[in-house]
C-alpha cells in the first residue's frame, strides 16, 4: 500500500508540474498575441485609420496578459518544489518535465473486469481474509481445551546395573496421557465467543473494504471515460478559436474588423488551449488513481 500511494504521489505531482509548465507557455503565447495586437493598434493609429482608444486597450490587455505570466511563473517554480520534495531531491537541484503533454495511456479493460482485477490484488482485501481464518482457528483451539487432552509420553535412559561404571543397558519407556477439564469457569466457551465475534468483524470489514474499493474503481473509471471525452471536445475547439483569430486579426488589418473581436479571439485561444492541457492532464490523473486502485503490476497489457 505504501509503495502504491508514493507512485500515485509521484504521479500527481509530477502532472502538476506539466499543467504549470504549460500553463507559462500559453501565457507566454497570451503576451505574444497582445504584443502583436498592440502594434496593429499602433500602425493603424499612425495611419489615421484607428484610434488612441484602441492602442490603450491592447496596452491594458498587455500588461494583464504580463501579470498572468507572472502568476504561472510562480506556480511553476512551486510545482518543481513540491515534485523535489516528493521525490527527496536536494535543494540545489532543479527537476523539469521532460514528457510533452499527452495521454499516458488508454484503459483496455472493461468496468466490470477492472472491479475483478482490483478485488484480486488489493492487500486489504487478503488482509481481511487471513484475520478471519486466524480466528477461526483461534475459536477451534478455545473449543478444544474443553474435550480431553491426549498425549503420547516416551522417555529413554542408560542404565547401569551393576555400578561398575562398565555394564550399561537400555531403558525405554512409553505410555499415553489423557486429561480432562471438568470445569474452567467457561473460560473456553468465553474466548471461543469472542473469535466468533473477531470472525463477524473481519467479515464485515471485508464486504466494507470491498464496496470501497468497488467504488473508487467505478469512481476512477467514469472520471476517465469522461475526460477522455474532453480530451477530444477540447481539441476541436483549439482548431476553431485558432482560426477565428487568424481571421480576426485579418479582419483588423484590413480595417473591416474590430480589436474587440480580436481580443475577444485571443482570450478565446488562450481558454481552449487551457482546456486542452486540463483535458489531458486530467484523463492522466483519474488513469493514475484507477491503477493505484486496482493494484495492477502488469499495466504494459493493460493501459497501451
Amino acid at each position: 500500500n505504501q509503495s502504491e500511494e508514493i507512485r500515485l504521489n509521484v504521479a500527481q505531482n509530477y502532472y502538476n508540474l506539466q499543467e504549470a509548465d504549460e500553463n507559462v507557455r500559453i501565457r507566454q503565447s497570451a503576451v505574444r498575441n497582445a504584443e502583436v495586437t498592440l502594434r496593429d493598434a499602433q500602425a493603424l493609429e499612425r495611419a489615421g485609420v484607428g484610434t488612441k482608444f484602441d492602442v490603450l486597450r491592447a496596452q491594458v490587455t498587455l500588461a494583464n496578459a504580463q501579470q498572468q505570466l507572472s502568476q504561472a511563473l510562480s506556480q511553476q517554480r512551486i510545482a518543481r518544489s513540491q515534485l523535489a520534495t516528493t521525490l527527496n531531491i536536494p535543494d540545489a537541484l532543479s527537476v523539469n518535465a521532460a514528457d510533452p503533454v499527452r495521454l499516458a495511456g488508454l484503459w483496455n479493460l472493461p468496468l466490470e473486469d477492472t472491479i475483478l482485477l482490483a478485488y484480486q490484488n488489493r492487500p486489504e482485501l487478503q488482509q481481511q481474509l487471513a484475520q478471519r481464518n486466524l480466528s477461526e482457528q483461534r475459536r477451534r483451539l478455545a473449543l478444544a481445551d474443553l474435550g480431553p487432552q491426549i498425549s503420547l509420553v516416551a522417555s529413554y535412559n542408560l542404565l547401569d546395573q551393576f555400578d561398575d561404571s562398565i555394564s550399561v543397558t537400555d531403558g525405554y519407556s512409553l505410555g499415553v496421557q489423557a486429561t480432562l477439564n471438568l470445569y474452567d469457569g467457561g473460560a473456553a466457551r468465553a474466548r471461543a465467543d469472542q473469535q466468533r465475534a473477531n470472525i463477524r468483524i473481519a467479515e464485515t470489514q471485508f464486504n466494507d473494504t470491498r464496496n470501497q474499493i468497488r467504488f473508487q474503481v467505478e469512481q476512477a473509471y467514469s472520471e476517465l471515460r469522461a475526460n477522455l471525452d474532453r480530451v477530444n471536445t477540447a481539441n476541436i475547439a483549439l482548431e476553431q478559436a485558432r482560426e477565428s483569430l487568424r481571421l480576426a486579426r485579418l479582419r483588423f488589418q484590413a480595417g473591416v474588423g474590430t480589436q474587440t473581436d480580436v481580443i475577444a479571439a485571443e482570450d478565446d485561444l488562450t481558454e481552449a488551449e487551457g482546456n486542452v492541457v486540463s483535458a489531458i492532464l486530467s484523463y492522466n490523473r483519474a488513469l493514475a488513481s484507477l491503477q493505484r486502485s486496482v493494484t495492477a503490476r502488469g499495466l504494459s497489457r493493460i493501459a497501451q
